[in-house]
């Protein structure tokens, strides 16, 4: 596993590019953990690592520059910023691997393999730890960084990520045959268990949508109007593109717009790699030190959290369906199957497009949609891509999902256009200057 194999050096940085190299290396290994997490349970540990460690930081006195997302932790003396760094980013991740430790929990394949980053985690901090001169400031830090990041995870602990009132989907059952494999033309029905994941019969993680925001008033703040209708003409040639572009054995679809498909997901489980990798290029391109780096990750990672709970929130009102069953509807007998395998999970709107796209967007607000002097460049356990600009990446994404023959470019379009507006709701109320 690459988390296993990732070591202190894969984290070391060019003498001329280390001013972030601090909050750059905790996402390094936060993002290595994504494949044994899970996208859902990522998009929380990122907000949870980053605004922990921005807390952290802005928790002194003397180098704060940013609103804390919590009230600050009281300092009791001078403190070392990059000691509170350390020990915020040191202590988040042991804390939710400890936690995940706990044979009391349900069992979980990942497991041992998150117990085997713990290494790793206390290498990053040695490290970090070790350039910072002993002192009482240094110890200050510490307490600081470790009290921030602690504070954090108590206050999220209970916003519902573990569905606590073991909630289960229930299929609707318009058609009143019972059946939760059929149901009204437009209605998201059980899928065959030969199109979607092994024993995967409800949708994953529909309790996500009902979790405690970070910064939105509501669950439903930012519902997108609804789906078109089935038999509307802007339906039909979002349709008939994901059936001709989508398909596995689709003739038209090129070998760049298949690998590009496969690329924003399909690759070992890092879903949101290529945004993680975008930041941290970002931040380095710009140059940006450990405060102005830290407030970005927290904004965009708050911001992507959020738009997690939305998207869900949003399926689960709209129900609307996948397009292996609309395309069945359309053309019965056709035996047509996507590229990739469609999710145990509503369609509208489409969940990459909005929870990346809102990703991209905040980084948008610190960065601008317009092509940069660097061109962005993702990778993965697929290969490389490449976009000229953030707002080149947005479209990207949504390209994918329609390339992939899992989900319709207007679902991608109201999804990336929703999370643009959770971006610039986020970046304008938190972490604001001081």
């Amino acid at each position: 596993m690459a988390a296993v194999a990732l070591s202190a050096a894969a984290l070391s940085w060019s003498d001329d590019a280390r001013a972030n190299e601090e909050v750059r290396d905790w996402n390094m290994v936060m993002a290595e953990m994504e494949p044994l997490t899970g996208f859902f349970m990522a998009s929380r540990l990122a907000a949870l690592l980053h605004v922990g460690i921005h807390d952290a930081l802005n928790s002194i006195p003397e180098t704060a520059r940013y609103e804390t997302y919590l009230p600050p932790v009281p300092a009791e003396g001078p403190a070392s910023p990059e000691a509170a760094l350390a020990a915020a980013g040191r202590t988040m991740l042991t804390n939710y691997i400890d936690f995940y430790s706990d044979e009391s929990l349900p069992p979980d394949f990942s497991r041992p393999l998150l117990q085997e980053m713990l290494p790793m985690v206390e290498a990053v901090y040695a490290i970090q730890l070790a350039a910072v001169p002993e002192g009482p400031a240094k110890t200050e830090g510490i307490r600081i960084g470790e009290a921030a990041a602690d504070n954090l995870w108590n206050e999220r602990l209970g916003d519902g990520w573990d569905n606590p009132d073991d909630l289960e989907f229930e299929f609707p059952d318009n058609d009143g045959d019972g059946n939760p494999m059929t149901g009204l033309p437009g209605q998201y029905v059980m899928l065959d268990p030969a199109d979607t994941f092994p024993g995967s019969s409800q949708p994953f993680f529909f309790w996500w949508g009902d979790m405690t925001p970070w910064t939105m008033e509501s669950n439903d703040q930012f519902l997108p109007p609804p789906p078109p209708k089935y038999r509307s003409g802007a339906f039909r040639r979002d349709l008939e593109e994901t059936r001709i572009y989508g398909a596995v054995d689709s003739a038209v679809r090129t070998p760049q717009q298949s690998f590009e498909a496969l690329w924003w997901e399909a690759c070992d489980g890092y879903v949101f790699g290529g945004t993680y990798s975008f930041t941290r290029q970002l931040v380095m391109d710009f140059e940006m030190d450990n405060h102005e780096a830290a407030r970005v990750f927290a904004l965009a990672m708050m911001t992507q959290a959020d738009a997690m709970i939305s998207n869900v929130n949003s399926k689960n009102f709209y129900n609307f369906w996948r397009p292996i069953t609309a395309i069945d509807y359309f053309y019965p007998g056709s035996g047509w199957r996507p590229l990739m395998t469609t999710s145990p999970n509503q369609e509208y709107p489409a969940g990459h497009p909005m929870v990346s796209g809102a990703t991209l967007y905040a980084l948008m607000e610190f960065f601008g949609g317009r092509p940069l002097d660097t061109p962005l460049v993702g990778t993965n356990t697929c290969g490389s891509v490449v976009f000229s600009s953030l707002k080149d990446a947005v479209e990207g994404v949504i390209n994918a999902r329609v390339w992939g023959g899992i989900h319709y470019r207007g679902s991608g379009e109201v999804g990336a256009r929703t999370g643009k507006k959770i971006a610039k709701y986020v970046h304008r109320r938190f972490l604001q200057p001081l």
